[in-house]
């Protein structure tokens, strides 16, 4: 059915000045044109819209589609072509993100690409990262880089010769440090750890440079790393002190105010060394009671005759030749400060320093004054001595006593050791890389101050005089009289008598063994305390001349008795197993207290005990055999009495002598003139002549 009216031309058509029909109505010509229902004109939607036929409006292109001049239908927004190309929504046009940006369909912008930072409105690296590919990684291990951006990452190597950094990412020069078993050296490279030095450490530099426990150096610019002679002392560490506690100065070989050394020259607080010193006095008390009572019992038992000086003799040279054994044994710490023996066995040497014959071993000097250096040891240690010898043999010059002579050569014989290893101590000094020139044997002492020269001179003198003029005086005083120490009665000779302690343990035709003996315990303490302390030439060398020495022992046996003998090889044997002991505790590191140390350590312990064991059986044996011929001494002088008495033999006579019983005599031949009674058991005799009546 048809209308008489006017209609509107259809959408995307349009007639300006009306039509007759809808044909007449002209459509939209040009591309991305519209035309609204009943419109005069066609029109385009603005550049990034799209005409949308349901809205009959114009829409906005979507994300990621452009037009540049509208276009009809979101189909004809035309979507973005390249690669990190995006457009906004309603754009006329695609755009690329700035460099490593990306869309962000999220907030509708560029944002910075994985691994990127946007530092400073740009996107790029971090410090501590570089551009590898498209992406920021961070600096590998031995790089580093201290500023954004993808410039490369700066080579550790390049400013550290050597150095690598820690983790990957550095971002910093002080990142490049030196690896395990280097330290920086301040000089642009990384060198080498030297013994000492901890090579577990990474990062180590000159001034922070980890020590292992037992080595030490001057300070911390020093690159000279010293093993200490007492090991126990340094503990180790990158710390300024790396002294134990009580212990300062060089190698921390010196005691702090209020310490005071102990027998292994390690540092212990006053109040505890004088507990022990007076401990230790106790004992030497004790000592010296035990042997005046057993000197007094003997006296007693045995008389102070013929007899009694055989018992003494007896036991005086057993006594002797472990003394001197001990003497060595004691001496070891103090010749070999760094001695790797045995924790268990060390309480054996520490107790034997009182045959070391130095009264400041046990009195804390460092307690009572400060004063007390090196120097004023030596002199407290060879004045006394030198005054004593000379006092007892003036007085036996005058007043002729020969055993004046006898107890000088004695205490020349007990001090000899200590004060040669002192003597010798006065000489050695050790320069440092701080310009300082210490004494070795006093680490508080410089050998650069003013008055030095004084002290060895002194030193040369008591070298002269101990080591060297005793052991010369022996040989002299022995070889003037060799004839007569070669005679079989040289007991009874009166003029070699004040000489009896250089001679009478020993074999006629080792008249000279006493210079021997003197020769090598000098060796074994003051020439070992020579060799730098502490090294396998020192201890080597002491266990070489133990071994030598034993050898001779053995081969020659010099002493009269068999008893010295023994005791004088298994002595040695001791000495060359406590050398051999150090050297392969320190040759394989072992820790004192370790199994296999103390299994060494009970070795030594069990062997010093069969050396006094030993000494104190044949002692017994022969306190026996003088009770058991005291009795046939005395009945054969009882028998010379009673024949001298009577002007006849003793033919009739039966005598019997013992200490428990008494004398018993026994008539056998009667008529003989003599009239036998008994006056020990008279009322036999009288029950006798009352059975006769």
């Amino acid at each position: 059915e048809t209308t008489n009216a006017c209609g509107s031309c259809p959408r995307n058509t349009f007639t300006l000045s009306g039509a007759t029909s809808i044909d007449d109505c002209t459509p939209c010509q040009n591309s991305g044109e519209y035309a609204k229902p009943g419109s005069g004109y066609c029109e385009k939607c603005s550049t990034g819209e799209y005409y949308d036929e349901t809205a009959n409006a114009c829409g906005i292109c979507p994300r990621n589609t452009y037009t540049l001049s509208g276009t009809i239908g979101v189909d004809g927004c035309t979507p973005c072509q390249n690669a990190g190309e995006y457009a906004k929504p309603g754009s006329g046009y695609c755009e690329k993100c700035p460099q490593y940006e990306e869309f962000d369909d999220l907030t509708g912008g560029c944002v910075c690409m994985t691994s990127f930072d946007r530092i400073g409105g740009t996107c790029t690296c971090k410090d501590g990262f570089t551009l590898m590919g498209t992406s920021c990684s961070p600096c590998e291990l031995g790089k580093w880089k201290n500023e954004s951006g993808v410039t490369s990452c700066t080579r550790c190597e390049d400013t550290l010769k050597g150095g690598i950094t820690e983790f990957e990412g550095s971002m910093s020069q002080s990142s490049c440090i030196c690896p395990r078993g280097f330290y920086d050296g301040g000089e642009g490279k990384c060198v080498e750890v030297k013994e000492g030095m901890n090579s577990e450490e990474v990062g180590m530099k000159l001034e922070s440079v980890f020590l292992d426990p037992g080595f030490w150096r001057t300070n911390e610019k020093s690159e000279e790393v010293r093993e200490c002679p007492i090991p126990d002392a340094c503990i180790g560490g990158n710390e300024t002190n790396v002294c134990r506690e009580g212990h300062k100065g060089h190698y921390c070989a010196t005691c702090k105010d209020g310490y005071s050394m102990d027998p292994f020259q390690v540092c212990k607080k006053c109040t505890a060394t004088v507990v022990d010193s007076v401990l230790t006095v106790v004992a030497v008390i004790l000592v010296v009671v035990l042997v005046l009572g057993l000197n007094y019992l003997m006296k007693k038992k045995f008389g102070r005759e013929a007899k009694g000086k055989t018992v003494l003799k007896r036991c005086k040279n057993g006594i002797k030749i472990m003394f001197a054994s001990g003497q060595i044994t004691a001496a070891l710490p103090t010749i070999i400060p760094a001695v790797a023996l045995p924790k268990n066995f060390k309480t054996v040497v520490e107790a034997s320093q009182l045959l070391n014959m130095n009264l400041f071993t046990f009195v804390p000097m460092g307690c009572f004054t400060e004063e007390f250096s090196y120097y004023m040891k030596t002199l407290a240690l060879t004045v006394p001595v030198i005054v004593a010898v000379g006092g007892l043999i003036s007085m036996g010059v005058v007043r002729k006593r020969p055993h004046l002579f006898t107890a000088a050569i004695a205490i020349t014989y007990l001090t000899l050791p200590t004060i040669t290893t002192t003597s010798f101590g006065l000489f050695p000094c050790e320069p440092f890389d701080d310009n300082t020139e210490m004494l070795r044997s006093d680490y508080d002492i410089s050998c650069l101050a003013n008055g030095r020269d004084v002290w060895v001179y002194y030193g040369y003198l008591m070298v002269g005089m101990f080591p060297i003029g005793v052991t010369l005086m022996y040989w002299l005083l022995l070889y003037r009289v060799k004839d007569k120490l070669k005679d079989e009665d040289r007991d009874n000779i009166e003029n070699i008598r004040g000489l009896k302690f250089l001679w009478e343990p020993y074999k006629r035709e080792f008249w000279w063994w006493e210079v021997f003996e003197t020769a090598r315990r000098l060796a074994m303490t003051g020439y070992l305390s020579t060799i730098e302390p502490g090294t396998f030439f020192q201890i080597g060398t002491g266990l070489f001349m133990s071994v030598i020495y034993g050898i001779a022992l053995a081969w020659s046996r010099p002493f009269i008795e068999k008893r010295d003998n023994v005791i004088a090889v298994l002595s040695a044997v001791l000495l060359s197993l406590t050398f051999l002991s150090a050297f392969l505790m320190k040759s394989q590191k072992q820790v004192e207290d370790g199994y296999e140390a103390n299994g060494i350590g009970v070795t030594l312990i069990a062997l010093t005990v069969a050396i006094i064991i030993t000494f104190v059986v044949y002692a017994w044996h022969s306190l026996n055999d003088l009770s058991k011929s005291s009795d046939t001494m005395a009945g054969d002088a009882f028998k010379n009495s009673i024949g001298t008495r009577s002007g006849s033999n003793m033919e009739g006579i039966d005598v019997n002598i013992s200490f428990d019983s008494g004398l018993e005599m026994k008539e056998r031949k009667r008529g003989s003139g003599f009239r036998s009674e008994n006056p020990m058991h008279r009322h036999v005799e009288e029950e006798e002549n009352e059975g006769k009546k």
